[in-house]
């Protein structure tokens, strides 16, 4: 005789068995697959050579960029930063106010996506970056934010003077005065490269990662690969975007802007 009790403890128990295995599994393969590249080397590059669908996306919204004081610095092939990616980038500053923008596409095996970007770089201690990436184009959940550093993403905005407003009164909130500063003119992109090449020392500091000989990749380290295995099995993505959104949407009220 067909027992619902029964049947139901041996759909719990499996529920609990597969989520068992997911949290051995996941960090094990994330452990065994991702790397971070050590070092980038961007190279610049004309617009016509960039793929139609990154002309098509980063044209209008570089255009404008430009109409609030930024200039253009290069169109950029960021190559391959991590594990099945490929970033392409239009690099501006602002030699006015010392911030930077960009308009970044960034092409994965799951999708492609693209955003728009200001950064305000203060110090190593002190940034402030605005966006408008989704959860398919910010980093993956393997790659620990660096402490201090603000990000914004609202993904919400799709209009350059909406995310320039956001930003510019999210830097005024925590900057705490201190000033923006930009390279010598010609050193932007020298400049990128070592904001990149950053963030594998910082992480390794933290733990999360350490340098593979003969030092081209960066590996999870065991706490690296399961803190960020865990934190993209289900509901955790689910509810960190609901978060996200929550908390950008609640930013987006204060300053005054309607969604």
């Amino acid at each position: 005789m067909w027992d619902i009790d029964t049947f139901f403890d041996q759909g719990i128990y499996f529920v609990l068995a597969f989520f068992a295995l997911l949290l051995l599994l996941v960090p094990l393969a994330l452990r065994l697959t991702f790397q971070h590249r050590a070092k980038l080397f961007p190279r610049s590059v004309p617009f016509e050579e960039l793929p139609a669908k990154v002309q098509e996306f980063m044209r209008p919204r570089v255009e404008a960029i430009a109409l609030w004081g930024f200039d253009l610095v290069a169109y950029l092939n960021l190559g391959a930063a991590s594990s099945g990616t490929e970033a392409f980038m239009a690099l501006l500053s602002n030699p006015h106010t010392k911030e930077w923008a960009n308009v970044s596409f960034v092409v994965s095996p799951r999708k492609s996506r693209g955003y728009m970007e200001f950064v305000t770089h203060c110090s190593e201690e002190v940034q402030v970056d605005t966006n408008t990436s989704t959860s398919a184009t910010a980093p993956a959940p393997v790659l620990f934010p660096m402490p201090n550093h603000h990000v914004f993403r609202f993904p919400q905005v799709d209009d350059v003077f909406t995310l320039y407003r956001v930003h510019r009164t999210l830097v005024q909130e925590n900057t705490n005065g201190n000033r923006p500063v930009l390279p010598p003119r010609g050193q932007e992109v020298a400049e990128l490269q070592r904001r990149f090449e950053r963030f594998g020392p910082s992480q390794q500091a933290r733990g999360y990662m350490y340098l593979e000989p003969p030092g081209k990749f960066y590996r999870l380290t065991w706490k690296g690969a399961v803190v960020g295995g865990w934190r993209s099995i289900w509901p955790i993505p689910v509810a960190r975007n609901l978060w996200l959104k929550r908390r950008s949407a609640a930013i987006l009220r204060r300053i005054g802007v309607t969604e």
